[in-house]
């Protein structure tokens, strides 16, 4: 038997919030790092400029009888592995120092280009510009062109760039543990509500049904649909629970009586010598007896069978069977009966109409019943029974002209062993389960059954399933007076 693993919400929760955000601090730590590296390259870049313009400020006069120019370092300071050349428009270098690079041309606007000169990086910078010698003579002065090519190492560079994502790193991380430390409270105290509905629920006992919500649950958004679909879940075990015990008791009673019965009238037959039809009739008195019992049984038995979810529920096959021959099979069988009553049974049964049920079960529906109105009517009396169609519902109604129902049993008619009245009595035949057995049967088929009195007198019963009809070409009326 494999065991499954249990989780916590609260450490997914946070947990999920956590790599998210660890997530958007990589990606950010990513953009954070091409911001600053475009921003420290263009500050190295200005700086690499301006250090390239002073040396073009630096080229001055020679004071030869060319007028060539030089290259004057004096107040000029520059890195120790910085590498420059200054080269005039003759090709003569000016100043440099260090393996300066050759750039391929030189313009008025500056390049910059990273290279790597002995195993170090480097970032250059080359500037064309122009140096005016004697701008106060005539024509205006002798005009030079100089190349200039600076270039500094671009390590420390990386290294402000670095310095800044660790900086930036470490603040992430001190955020993260404290957001894990404020959402984990947080979650907690969110749920808190959850552990209360499941601190309520977790007092329920076989003997003590009361779950009241807590209010934190009620006003809960979330939780107030889950609270009240447990209140009106347990309200409904509670009231099968009950049932149950009231059926289970009720059942020990009825059998323990019929028992007793059947005990008392064989001891009856024992206490002294009897006659051969003395003994044949109290033998036929413990068979009836016996019979009551079965019937008691049987019908005990049906009713734990139709509680049980249908097999055909399970497999999506939905079984059916047609109500006019069920109705039909009934009136026969309780021909003898009514006719013993002098009952007149009419009724109006369309010509194919099918139920979603087991044949069996639409029997037994028929016969208790059509019983149940043939005991309840006077003798002389008339049954009526139709059953309506329409696009989604069957509709069965039997109404007979009894003593109707009084109002105080109405509740409980469909209670197992209950009996209202002397009709229903042990003396009637009745076990009090026939009703019981009916309103199983149209639940099991997603139906209802309902008893009223009619206006006219007498009760109704009306059976309402719902099952699309098969299309009536006709329609059947039949009679039947029992004599």
């Amino acid at each position: 038997m494999s065991h499954q693993r249990s989780f916590s919400i609260t450490r997914r929760l946070v947990v999920t919030v956590l790599v998210l955000e660890l997530l958007s601090a990589i990606a950010l730590i990513g953009a954070f790092t091409v911001h600053e590296r475009r921003v420290q390259l263009k500050a190295f870049d200005a700086t690499l400029l301006g250090t390239a313009q002073s040396l073009l400020g630096a080229v001055g006069d020679a004071e030869d009888q060319n007028d060539n120019v030089m290259l004057d370092m004096h107040g000029l300071r520059l890195r120790r592995d910085s590498i420059y050349r200054v080269v005039d428009e003759h090709g003569r270098i000016l100043g440099s120092s260090g393996s300066a690079p050759d750039f391929e041309k030189v313009s008025a606007e500056p390049t910059f280009r990273n290279l790597e000169v002995a195993s170090r990086k480097y970032r250059f910078v080359a500037l064309h510009g122009v140096r005016i010698i004697d701008p106060g003579l005539p024509n205006g002065g002798v005009r030079h062109d100089v190349d200039i090519l600076y270039g500094a190492p671009v390590g420390h560079v990386w290294h402000e760039v670095f310095e800044a994502i660790r900086f930036f790193a470490i603040a992430t991380l001190i955020l993260l543990g404290v957001t894990a430390a404020v959402m984990s409270w947080m979650v907690r105290r969110g749920l808190s509500p959850i552990y209360e509905l499941a601190s309520e629920a977790d007092r329920i006992t076989s003997n003590d049904w009361h779950f009241d919500s807590p209010a934190s649950a009620k006003t809960t958004t979330e939780l107030a649909p889950l609270a009240t679909a447990l209140e009106e879940a347990l309200a409904r075990l509670e009231r099968s629970f009950q049932q149950q015990r009231r059926f289970t008791s009720d059942a020990a009673h009825e059998l323990k009586t019929d028992v007793a019965i059947v005990k008392s009238s064989l001891q009856l037959l024992s206490m002294r010598r009897r006659s051969v039809e003395e003994y044949s009739e109290g033998l036929s008195v413990s068979l009836e007896d016996f019979t009551r019992l079965e019937m008691t049984v049987e019908k005990m038995l049906a009713l734990a069978r139709l509680e049980q979810p249908a097999e055909h529920d399970r497999l999506d096959i939905v079984a059916s069977c047609s109500l006019r021959d069920a109705l039909e099979d009934v009136v026969d069988q309780n021909r003898s009966l009514a006719a013993l009553k002098g009952i007149m049974i009419e009724a109006h049964l369309p010509v194919s109409v099918r139920v979603p049920m087991d044949q069996r079960d639409a029997l037994l529906l028929c016969s208790n019943i059509l019983s149940n109105a043939i005991r309840h009517s006077p003798n002389g009396g008339s049954i009526w029974i139709a059953v309506t169609t329409n696009a989604q519902m069957v509709q069965l109604s039997v109404r007979d002209q009894g003593e109707g129902i009084a109002e105080e049993d109405r509740p409980h008619l469909f209670e197992p062993f209950y009996r209202g009245d002397a009709s229903r009595s042990r003396k009637s035949g009745g076990t009090g389960l026939g009703l019981s057995i009916c309103n199983a049967i149209c639940q099991r088929a997603g139906g209802s059954i309902d008893i009223a009195n009619s206006v006219t007198g007498g009760a109704v019963v009306t059976v309402k399933i719902p099952a699309p009809p098969v299309p009536e070409s006709a329609s059947h009326s039949a009679s039947l007076k029992a004599k």
